[in-house]
């Protein structure tokens, strides 16, 4: 992990006070909590916007299911469409 850096922001003080018992519950810190939400939602992002990218490029390439297709074996399995 490189160096760290101080980031500054505004929060409301319901969620303030929430972040606190979660930290004091957990043993842990305010920025410890903080760092490690960033961190999930940073990685959440980066992976939808690579499965984005994946089906923008199996599109281009031709790469799909047809719509009546996908109704067709959901029926087949299930026994109905939704």
């Amino acid at each position: 992990m490189g160096k760290t850096v101080r980031v500054d922001t505004e929060i409301n003080e319901e969620l303030l006070a929430s972040l606190q018992r979660l930290a004091d519950r957990q043993g842990g810190t305010r920025d410890q909590l903080i760092e490690h939400a960033v961190r999930l939602l940073v990685e959440s992002e980066e992976r939808f916007a690579a499965a984005v990218q994946e089906g923008v490029e199996a599109l281009d390439a031709g790469d799909v299911i047809d719509h009546r297709d996908v109704e067709t074996a959901f029926t087949t399995k299930f026994g109905s469409s939704p």
